[in-house]
């Protein structure tokens, strides 16, 4: 605990430091890359509202186009609130609407990168907290706890789940951006024989390709609770911009949203031809002054 304090204390004395340094600014489009948060911020000029939508999953085969790329088949959609603290802390809600998913967070940058590179990278802390809405499904009379023993039965803390990362960004130049997170995901109720707890990587990138327009990528590396032939989250796009405005089309190898399920469930096996196409806008609300 006291190595925990001595940390957080440095990296807020870090970020103090740099108060008076002249930082890097759009190392991304947007607070959000396909599934990832990024090192961007909710801007304090105002809320921002965004829509995450995945449609159904296809192969490449005829499901393609008899499902007319999925658009024909059930989607999954988030609607979501951030809102500025100040320039360095933000918060946010939001719902889905696979499960009835409410889930609320909280953004924190204590480090940004600066122009003459005394701080080459930015981090942030993430937090999110989420609750199941729908009803759970029936429990089989003959259901047991993993101790075998102890007759099952679904209980309110089963809803909830959690996820926390560290962000690590770094803009190279006009045209590249990287980062890496850390994620690490806990869920109160999980299938036979799966951890509670499931760390991942996660690494994702844009490459500007104009003034307005990008290449964007994610992928996620889990240590544990592994999917289903080795088939990790994966998701290539492109996005563009305003302003006010950012929207990502991409295809995805889920069509979950909520990062407690993309980093925990079992994707669809692109190695099959398995995909979902999905995209995100992003709508800044600017306030009059």
């Amino acid at each position: 605990m006291k190595k925990f304090t001595g940390l957080a204390v440095s990296v807020l004395f870090a970020g103090s430091l740099c108060a008076q340094d002249e930082y890097v600014s759009g190392t991304f489009r947007s607070t959000q890359l396909i599934n990832a948060q990024t090192v961007e911020m909710c801007p304090v000029g105002g809320p921002e509202f965004n829509i995450r939508h995945r449609f159904g999953v296809v192969g490449a085969d005829t499901t393609a186009y008899q499902q007319f790329l999925g658009l024909d088949l059930p989607a999954n959609i988030r609607l979501g609130f951030a809102f500025p603290i100040n320039e360095r802390l933000s918060i946010g809600i939001g719902r889905t609407k696979m499960r009835k998913f409410v889930d609320a967070e909280i953004k924190y940058i204590p480090l940004k990168q600066t122009v003459d590179n005394s701080m080459p990278v930015s981090v942030v802390l993430y937090a999110n907290c989420g609750v199941r809405g729908e009803r759970f499904p029936r429990v089989p009379s003959n259901s047991y706890y993993g101790d075998s023993l102890t007759p099952f039965e679904y209980k309110f803390e089963h809803r909830f789940s959690y996820n926390s990362e560290i962000i690590v960004a770094r803009k190279f130049n006009d045209k590249f951006s990287l980062q890496l997170a850390g994620s690490y995901v806990y869920r109160n109720l999980v299938n036979p024989g799966e951890e509670n707890g499931t760390g991942s990587v996660i690494i994702s990138g844009m490459y500007a390709t104009g003034m307005s327009s990008s290449l964007i990528f994610e992928y996620a590396y889990r240590f544990n609770n592994r999917p289903e032939g080795n088939a990790y989250p994966l998701a290539i796009g492109w996005e563009f911009g305003t302003v006010a405005h950012v929207f990502q089309l991409f295809l995805c190898s889920t069509n979950e949203i909520p990062e407690q399920e993309v980093y925990t469930g079992n994707p669809n096996n692109y190695f099959k031809g398995k995909f979902a196409i999905g995209f995100n806008i992003k709508r800044i609300m600017w306030r009059k002054n």
